[in-house]
């Protein structure tokens, strides 16, 4: 693989108050053949190394989880721009060596890096060519912090000291604040210099402030959701106007995950234990979609069915939009017995929903199922899925990466992963995106471009 990092001569431009070096790179493309892949294997087309950062010790963290606890490998992919934090995880506490890289999506080149120690999250959607993230309130200057996507520059806009969760949608700056663990929230939107210019509105929400919550809030499809601590909570994002809401302790009900259509799917508790008793659903309005004995959850890695006419899974395959029931599969919930490692136990096999097939996950195999009919089509060997390009899933199987097709579960192509890079195995734990037989991989260490090879 030839260097990519050839920095010519001098850095090009250094921006002493923020700190960002853009760096003029060789941006000549070679897609490099993997070795012992097969014939119809993508090749390699440019790598990038966490180390690229020049930060010891660093990896690849999700911006959108923020640079503070650096722990799950992602990127934003905007245009040709693809958009990371390298930082150094501190085992004591949060991150104090971060930066925000651009990465050229054609050819690998390293656009600009910039500081990003303190940032809570960053919205997946740019404003005026420019990424939004925010720092945390108790931060020594809680602030937005923007990012030129062009030449990294950044800038402060005000201050957020009582602001906690942040996104951005069609132009809009979504923010919430207040004081989330008496449940006194406000929802806003406005700009990233005002962030209340269009509107403020009440916001049922609780959580602790242990929990999950800077990148809960979003905004898709014309639903606004802010779901923390348990509990859902949905608005209209033209107006802040409260659609419904749910409340762990007052509902008896523990929410689990939305899927397509807006369906809301989580467990129904016993009000005096707090025990789970079953499953249920609820439509975009809160209106009660289904009811179920069932008390096995199901969690999908990926969770990508072709539109609303493809059923949801609570035990059994129900309609997205009546709730009523379409299939059920007896290999839908797996009872695996004790053994001299592990107790008892039942669980969910749905792992994964994309177009119209489901792919189940046995004690040693996978399983493909249309989606629409419950019909089994196909059966083969375990994979852990990474991601999808069209109608093949890209997956690990044992010591290599594999391109599966959905709809026959045949192998389309594998490829050793220990043949990636020279002396170093790819483990991915993510796919950014894939499309036409190109993919981009990342772990917490690199970042891999595939392509298909030249004919």
């Amino acid at each position: 693989m030839p260097t990519r990092l050839i920095l010519a001569g001098t850095v090009a431009a250094v921006s002493v108050a923020a700190a960002v070096v853009v760096v003029t790179q060789d941006r000549t493309t070679t897609v490099k053949r993997i070795t012992d892949a097969s014939p119809s294997a993508p090749g390699v087309a440019w790598t990038v190394d966490a180390a690229d950062s020049g930060l010891d010790g660093a990896r690849f963290a999700d911006p959108r989880a923020g640079s503070m606890y650096p722990y799950v490998a992602g990127s934003i992919r905007i245009d040709d721009h693809l958009l990371t934090i390298a930082a150094v995880v501190d085992s004591q506490g949060p991150s104090t060596e971060a930066r925000l890289m651009s990465i050229d999506t054609a050819s690998g080149a390293l656009e600009w890096s910039v500081p990003a120690t303190d940032l809570q999250s960053c919205a997946e959607q740019p404003i005026d060519n420019q990424l939004v993230c925010i720092t945390p309130s108790y931060a020594d200057d809680p602030t937005l912090r923007t990012f030129d996507l062009t030449t990294g520059e950044s800038a402060t806009h005000g201050d957020t000291s009582d602001t906690f969760a942040m996104t951005v949608s069609d132009g809009h700056v979504y923010t919430t604040s207040g004081n989330l663990e008496d449940a006194d929230v406000t929802l806003h939107r406005g700009t990233v210099d005002d962030l209340s210019a269009d509107w403020t509105a009440p916001l049922q929400a609780w959580a602790g402030w242990e929990d999950q919550y800077a990148d809960q809030l979003a905004v898709a499809d014309g639903t606004g959701h802010f779901d923390v601590g348990g509990g859902f909570s949905t608005f209209d994002p033209q107006t802040g106007e409260q659609i419904w809401a749910s409340d762990v302790l007052d509902d008896c009900f523990s929410g689990g995950y939305r899927t397509v259509g807006d369906v809301v799917v989580g467990s129904r508790l016993d009000c005096d234990s707090y025990e789970p008793v079953g499953g249920i659903a609820y439509s975009r309005t809160g209106d009660v979609l289904v009811e179920s004995a069932n008390q096995v959850p199901t969690y999908l890695t990926i969770d990508e069915p072709t539109d609303e006419s493809v059923p949801f899974v609570l035990g059994a395959a129900y309609d997205r939009t009546t709730g009523e029931k379409r299939w059920s599969n007896d290999k839908l919930i797996v009872d695996r017995p004790a053994d001299d490692y592990n107790e008892a136990s039942t669980y969910g096999a749905l792992q994964s929903v994309i177009g119209d097939v489901g792919i189940l996950s046995g004690e040693s195999s996978m399983i493909g199922l249309d989606m629409i009919t419950g019909e089994e089509l196909w059966e083969a060997e375990s994979f852990s899925p990474v991601g999808t390009d069209g109608d093949v899933m890209i997956a690990v199987r044992e010591s290599d990466l594999v391109a599966v097709d959905l709809h026959s579960g045949d192998v389309v192509w594998t490829a050793p992963l220990e043949n990636f890079r020279e002396g170093e195995r790819l483990s991915p734990e993510t796919m950014i995106g894939g499309e036409g037989g190109a993919q981009i991989l990342q772990s917490g260490s690199e970042i891999v471009s595939l392509a298909p090879l030249p004919s």
